[in-house]
């Protein structure tokens, strides 16, 4: 899909209901589990530019995945992580891409060390600038052969496997991510020695996001002993059994933006298929609420009846760093003062999501003042008639599409990238009567 601007439109009001875009963080796990060992169906998987390299790269492993109308059929290695993946070359290295996903090349890089062969990971974009330290350092500790592009360990990435990993013990920094951990929790039945994990001076974010791995790995009858989020212990030895059925329900991620924006404008709208899983991102409706909003949450569906007169209030975003471009839009529409902190992960995702979405807020005339771990953001009133930049993207675009719908007549550059993690985004908002499309 080629590149496009979003044209988004001021309107008087949403009205429907509309289901939430499957979750990504569950349907990556299930795939990668799933290709590991048996027959599985993932009933509602997000099928996203991040889900289908995950598809595509699992299929080059040797993985066999069909799609099946809303469904996908996986038949994985029957847990010999030692087989050569299909078309490889002893001689030379065989290339990996991962796209732009941070998460897929994370998780990928321990299941390459667990095959047999040489092995070039790349990707593109923004990803090719993020630090990979943590879990290249991990897997070094683990006797893995691997190496990164300088001190920060950036794409490309060499490893060259024996289909081994020894194992033991390790310490990782979870104060960048917390798919170091999640990446290890998935290879660590499989290694020599069994696994423990201890986190690094317990700075650790993104927390949710081990829990769903957890959540993912006791699906499979993988047992993992923890103390919390200090530390993580595997017995070698474990075979993945994933049961036959894994079904995804809605992304809260995701969903955030649509909350958002029933809150902003006046509203009647229900967004389903949110269930009480191990999303950390279903805190926005704690945090909406805290704010001044009126959401009913009820049978797995969330209901909002906006506009709210919204107040400021101070957010932990250790554990919500994806929803960090939309609170600061809501920051911006709500009274008094709103503080974002512990946000200074937030850096290195897909764009440096401290600095770009509040570089491209003021240019709206927002009142946002920011250090390397806090966003200051005081009730403003934007401009409409502006062109604003994604920084490519996805939840840039997303959050500043919302506040295109309040205050109108917005144009935000390079837009596709919302095709990573919410393809029906514009759809989505226009079944709901929202105005935006792809400028001409």
């Amino acid at each position: 899909m080629q590149s496009f601007d979003l044209k988004v439109q001021k309107i008087r009001n949403l009205r429907g209901k509309v289901k939430a875009p499957p979750s990504k963080s569950y349907t990556l796990r299930a795939i990668i589990v799933g290709c590991i060992n048996g027959r599985v169906r993932i009933s509602n998987p997000l099928l996203s530019d991040d889900t289908r390299n995950a598809i595509e790269l699992w299929k080059k492993l040797g993985a066999t995945i069909q799609e099946h109308g809303r469904s996908l059929q996986v038949t994985g290695f029957g847990n010999r992580l030692s087989l050569n993946p299909k078309n490889g070359n002893k001689s030379k290295f065989s290339e990996i891409y991962v796209g732009e996903s941070g998460t897929l090349l994370r998780f990928i890089l321990p299941i390459l060390a667990l095959l047999k062969g040489k092995f070039r990971v790349i990707g593109k974009d923004t990803l090719c600038d993020r630090p990979n330290a943590p879990i290249v350092q991990a897997l070094k500790g683990w006797g893995v052969n691997i190496e990164g592009y300088g001190r920060r360990h950036e794409l490309p990435i060499k490893i060259i496997s024996n289909g081994t990993i020894k194992g033991g013990k390790t310490t990782v920094n979870g104060s960048m991510s917390s798919q170091t951990i999640s990446s290890l929790l998935i290879a660590a039945p499989f290694t020599k020695n069994g696994t423990e994990i201890k986190v690094e001076n317990l700075k650790l974010v993104s927390r949710p996001y081990i829990d769903i791995t957890h959540d993912v790995l006791k699906w499979a009858k993988v047992n993992i002993k923890r103390n919390g989020y200090k530390s993580f212990t595997v017995k070698n030895g474990q075979k993945i059994k994933p049961g036959k059925v894994f079904h995804v329900h809605g992304d809260y991620s995701s969903a955030a933006f649509l909350m958002a924006a029933a809150c902003l404008v006046k509203s009647d709208v229900t967004i389903t298929d949110l269930v009480n899983d191990k999303q950390g991102d279903k805190e926005i409706i704690k945090i909406l609420r805290k704010m001044g909003a009126r959401i009913l949450n009820r049978n797995k569906s969330v209901r909002i009846r906006g506009p709210f007169n919204l107040r400021g209030i101070e957010i932990d975003c250790r554990d919500i760093p994806d929803l960090v471009p939309i609170l600061a839009v809501l920051g911006c529409f709500a009274k008094g003062k709103t503080r974002l902190y512990n946000i200074e992960h937030v850096a290195h995702k897909e764009s440096d999501r401290i600095s770009h979405p509040a570089k491209e807020l003021c240019e709206l005339g927002a009142s946002i003042s920011r250090s390397n771990k806090e966003l200051f953001i005081k009730h403003s009133k934007l401009r409409s008639g502006k062109v604003v930049s994604s920084h490519g993207d996805h939840r840039v675009v997303m959050a500043l599409a919302v506040a295109g719908l309040a205050i109108g007549n917005l144009t935000i550059k390079n837009a596709r990238c919302i095709s990573k993690s919410y393809p029906d985004f514009i759809s989505d908002l226009k079944s709901l009567g929202a105005k935006l499309g792809k400028a001409r």
